[in-house]
């Protein structure tokens, strides 16, 4: 992975990282992660093209490690440029180059993630 230094080029990457792990026609891809400390977690789908043929999962193990470690800095770059703090985030891509992302922060996954950790820490 080349070095990712804005968010446009992490933007970029994990659109074109996205593009790449769907083998069929498609009208929309979409890819929700959730981070917590160094970890990230992946789910995502796309829409069929044609619609008809509905939504498949998306093949999240297609996505190279790089993908988390990208969200990872971009989460980094934003909240360390008067952003709001986020952990959980949602990217969309068309075919026609349109990309979304959404950012948001979730209290409860935080806490839930945290006692989780303090459980494992004490077994």
């Amino acid at each position: 992975m080349a070095e990712l230094n804005t968010v446009e080029e992490i933007y970029d990457f994990v659109a074109n990282a996205l593009v790449a792990a769907v083998d069929e026609p498609w009208q929309e891809i979409r890819l929700e992660t959730e981070i917590w400390k160094t970890s990230t977690g992946f789910t995502g789908d796309y829409t069929r093209d044609p619609a008809e043929r509905g939504v498949a999962d998306l093949d999240v193990d297609r996505l190279d490690y790089a993908v988390a470690k990208a969200i990872k800095k971009l989460q980094t770059i934003m909240t360390s440029s008067a952003h709001e703090p986020w952990n959980k985030a949602t990217f969309r891509v068309t075919p026609d180059g349109e990309f979304f992302a959404n950012f948001v922060y979730d209290a409860d996954l935080s806490a839930r993630l945290d006692a989780a950790a303090a459980r494992a820490r004490q077994q």
